[in-house]
């Protein structure tokens, strides 16, 4: 039995303050996605926020990027302002149908993917199955499909990860969750954590939402043959005083990708695209552009 009826129940009462925010909407398989393009006919990235992230706290790397860039930023289903559709089950094959629909949507024939952490598995489906649909891939805190597993047995609480009662778990404890995320994948001190964790707060205070249970379920019940068989060439940046990720080694992210390259960001916690986006941005654009 699947939990995620309960978390697209739940955001219904929000819903209504898509009409409201700052950004776009564009209908997919699996709901309404937010999103930001910056336009124009340069190479596209397509990147999309590690919930409880948001678009905001990206706009300094949008704008680093956007200098060679288009640069489409959305947030997945089930984060920000981007609603789950009834039906949609959050697994790693559906949520890159939705990718499929907004780049068919926006007009992007082709686009360097930069994702993060649970996200990179959406990406490596995505260039698996739609291998014509990506030039690149970028990503970040991503190790191999067997070591993102063994994360989520690290960091995300037990009865989170049950059907239903993860669900409603999740809701009541939602805003505790996103502010511990912050304290354990951020280095110890770290001068990004205040304004990260007010930028979710805001988020959920103004009606955004944090689906934690059903995006992990999702990723659970996705079998690891969908996210293995990139081609792509690939580029994986990690942040090495992240606490969530103390026992993972970054270099297994090559049992999924054989062919990945790594670059270490010294002093960086989950977010070196945010912590240093200057600094990520050269290393994009020297990848891609190489």
């Amino acid at each position: 039995m699947h939990g995620t009826f309960i978390d697209i129940l739940l955001t219904l009462p929000r819903r209504s303050h898509t009409k409201t925010g700052p950004y776009k909407m564009v209908s997919t398989s699996a709901g309404d996605l937010s999103y930001l393009d910056t336009g124009g006919m340069k190479p596209v990235i397509l990147m999309t926020p590690d919930a409880p992230c948001i678009i905001a706290h990206h706009l300094e790397l949008i704008e680093e990027l956007s200098h060679d860039f288009r640069v489409v930023c959305f947030e997945m289903p089930g984060s920000g302002l981007s609603f789950p559709k009834a039906g949609y089950s959050f697994t790693v094959a559906e949520t890159a149908n939705a990718m499929l629909d907004l780049m068919n949507a926006l007009k992007i024939d082709r686009a360097i993917l930069n994702f993060t952490c649970v996200n990179g598995l959406h990406a490596m489906n995505f260039s698996k199955r739609f291998p014509d649909r990506v030039s690149h891939l970028v990503l970040g805190q991503v190790p191999s499909v067997e070591g993102m597993k063994s994360w989520t047995d690290y960091n995300i609480p037990k009865p989170l990860r049950i059907p239903v009662v993860g669900q409603i778990v999740g809701r009541a404890a939602v805003g505790k969750l996103s502010d511990k995320w912050f304290s354990v994948s951020l280095p110890r001190p770290s001068d990004h954590r205040e304004t990260f964790t007010k930028l979710s707060r805001k988020s959920l205070a103004t009606g955004g939402c944090f689906c934690l249970a059903s995006i992990v379920q999702g990723a659970m019940r996705s079998p690891n043959a969908d996210m293995l068989g990139t081609r792509q060439p690939t580029l994986m940046i990690y942040g090495n005083q992240d606490y969530s990720h103390r026992h993972t080694n970054f270099e297994n992210v090559k049992e999924s990708i054989p062919h990945a390259l790594t670059v270490e960001f010294s002093g960086c916690g989950h977010f070196p695209n945010l912590e240093r986006p200057k600094v990520f941005a050269k290393e994009l654009r020297n990848f891609v552009q190489t």
